[in-house]
């Protein structure tokens, strides 16, 4: 939500990020506590690589039941991608690739549109660049969870954007 709130907000947030939590624990194979410690581990780099939380809760929800992995080692996963995406570096060379990495204006997109843009492209590359831009975005050891992701997200019907929604109308 949002990184400075009043002592007034306190209770309304932590309402409905339990009721986003609820909801999504009961509609897909995660539990509250794994989004919770997921969420927990990642949530500074995924607000500052632009998500909401809604975003976080639906990328860690897809990402944890497709690799059936606990939230702890998710949220790690998701922090280093996300803190990983938005490195000058990674973002040359997914420019290089083809992928939108700007918006209009010339920013930078919020982390889950640029690997929204990479799922789009990411079976196009040749094996080689592939493994060269699953290693620089996502690392040795969070490479499963970055293609687990790719994969979802370029899916009609894709995990992410199911729990997305059903975080966003808790």
């Amino acid at each position: 939500f949002k990184l400075a709130i009043s002592v007034q907000e306190v209770p309304s947030q932590v309402s409905t990020f339990v009721s986003k939590l609820a909801a999504v624990d009961a509609a897909f194979a995660v539990s509250s506590k794994d989004l919770a410690e997921a969420v927990k581990r990642v949530g500074s780099s995924a607000i500052e690589a632009g998500l909401g939380i809604d975003e976080l809760i639906a990328a860690v929800t897809a990402a944890q039941q497709i690799t059936a992995r606990g939230g702890a080692v998710i949220g790690n996963s998701f922090k280093t991608i996300f803190t990983r995406i938005q490195r000058p570096r990674v973002i040359k060379e997914l420019e290089n690739l083809g992928i939108a990495v700007r918006g209009i204006g010339g920013s930078v997109k919020p982390a889950m549109q640029i690997l929204q843009e990479l799922a789009k492209t990411y079976d196009n590359l040749s094996s080689v660049q592939k493994a060269a831009t699953a290693e620089l975005i996502g690392g040795v050891f969070q490479v499963n969870v970055l293609k687990a992701s790719l994969r979802d997200l370029t899916k009609d019907y894709s995990l992410y954007a199911n729990a997305l929604n059903i975080s966003n109308k808790a």
